[in-house]
């Protein structure tokens, strides 16, 4: 009787925690905990790839025979959860004010579009959370934007880029994730802190003078801290134009802005052996510089420099000539 009673006492402890084992490892919801919904994540990306190329519905149930790639897309991000990936994915639309919340109804049809709406798929998603079910969604269209345009290529792509590369794709388009797979994931971090405006300075300004950059060490400079050469607008900075300039590397626009301070500091020079050189008379002698340049060129042109001066003289006239009569004709 005793020993009855103790297996019964033993029951009532071990029952609950083996339930909740066998849900967790082996139920409906195995990759609904932790890391495991990054490897249903995974799954769900294999199979719209595999779509995708074919042009049908693929699934993701047992009788599926559509032909998937061997290991996982996302082995860095599998000790992660999808919250983790959901706010990192959020983060970069914000850079690109490109930041969405669509409802679960809209998700869902999104999420059906990309496969077929299999029971136990669609349990497994609707028991993701909000933020867990976006980042699906667009995890998902991302793959299959890059299948459709690279069908031999998409599960290499995909396993280089992970899932802030597949969220920056979904966000900027898939022109960027051609040049992340090739230069690294440590390129996202242009986007991530300088947007479309510093990822356009690094694709035309500092990948075409690689070589000269990687060797006056200034391309790590750049991807470590790019926000300290370029802004959101894809402006160089003062101190871009310096470094690139001493890797010899002239960045577009920075000429004419070294001619300008060099101008003025010619001026500045000049005045200061008069005792002179103050800001104001500085600016005044850069314009009548402007002034003297313009005149040259129309005189080069052969357009007559009156009508560079008519501005002025054409108020003076109306002021001086007012006293002045036409002589009476005899």
């Amino acid at each position: 009787m005793r020993q009855r009673s103790n297996r019964a006492l033993w029951l009532t402890l071990v029952s609950p925690l083996t339930l909740a084992l066998a849900v967790a490892v082996v139920g409906p919801g195995s990759a609904q905990a932790g890391a495991g919904k990054v490897a249903w994540l995974d799954d769900v990306v294999q199979e719209v790839i595999v779509e995708a190329r074919a042009g049908g519905k693929a699934g993701l149930g047992e009788g599926s025979t559509a032909t998937r790639t061997a290991g996982r897309l996302f082995a860095r991000e599998a000790d992660e959860g999808l919250e983790t990936l959901a706010r990192r994915s959020d983060a970069l639309a914000r850079t690109a004010h490109r930041a969405e919340s669509p409802s679960e109804a809209l998700l869902q049809a999104r999420f059906n579009r990309l496969l077929r709406p299999e029971p136990e798929t669609a349990r497994a998603f609707a028991a993701l959370a909000p933020a867990e079910k976006r980042v699906v969604v667009e995890m998902g269209e991302a793959a299959q934007q890059l299948a459709r345009r690279f069908p031999d290529q998409a599960e290499m792509m995909v396993r280089k880029l992970g899932t802030e590369g597949l969220a920056a794709v979904r966000v900027y388009g898939d022109d960027v994730a051609e040049v992340v797979v090739k230069e690294g994931p440590e390129t996202l971090g242009v986007l991530r802190k300088t947007g479309r405006g510093g990822w356009e300075f690094y694709t035309q300004t500092v990948l075409p003078n690689k070589k000269k950059l990687v060797a006056a060490g200034l391309l790590a400079a750049f991807l470590a801290d790019p926000d300290k050469f370029v802004d959101t607008a894809g402006r160089a900075t003062e101190y871009a134009i310096q470094q690139f300039a001493r890797a010899g590397v002239n960045i577009v626009g920075a000429i004419s802005a070294g001619a300008a301070r060099g101008l003025e500091s010619s001026i500045g020079d000049a005045l200061a052996g008069y005792g002179l050189n103050v800001g104001v008379l500085r600016y005044l002698g850069m314009g009548l510089a402007g002034v003297l340049v313009v005149g040259s060129l129309l005189v080069i042109a052969g357009l007559p420099v009156r009508w560079m001066l008519r501005p002025i003289t054409w108020p003076l006239g109306l002021i001086f000539g007012k006293g002045k009569r036409k002589p009476e004709p005899f």
